[in-house]
């Protein structure tokens, strides 16, 4: 091959990279709305993250983070289609929705244990439930 071949195969190479990046940031992105179970905190961090990076617009969302609060109620968002994904603050929630025939579907659990402890001062007699 000679070198002008190899030059033109490569900006041929380079042009199609560059049109095929071009029409995947053309697509439309799917719209997704996302509550979360408190304002925002450290257990966020991921989903704020890939808000402000653009990972979730490489993977064609667009997503609006809807932050919780002593005041909000995303559960019941989620339930009447304003959210179209919620972070529940524990499993009590799920089952609660489920004996209000709120048909709700886990699909990703943040860690692998509850974060929820009881906490007594060694100095108050308290050693067992």
């Amino acid at each position: 091959m000679k070198l002008g071949q190899v030059f033109g195969a490569a900006v041929v190479a380079a042009c199609a990279f560059v049109l095929a990046a071009a029409s995947a940031h053309s697509q439309a992105l799917d719209k997704v709305s996302f509550g979360t179970n408190w304002v925002a905190e450290a257990e966020h961090g991921g989903h704020y993250q890939a808000l402000a990076d653009g990972t979730y617009r490489r993977y064609g969302l667009d997503v609006t983070i809807v932050p919780g609060g002593p005041n909000v109620n995303n559960c019941l968002l989620l339930s009447v289609g304003k959210l179209d994904f919620f972070m529940s603050a524990n499993t009590l929630q799920g089952f609660d929705a489920v004996e209000r025939n709120i048909p709700p579907v886990a699909a990703a659990d943040m860690f692998q244990k509850a974060p929820h402890q009881l906490i007594a001062h060694h100095d108050q007699g308290i050693d067992k439930f």
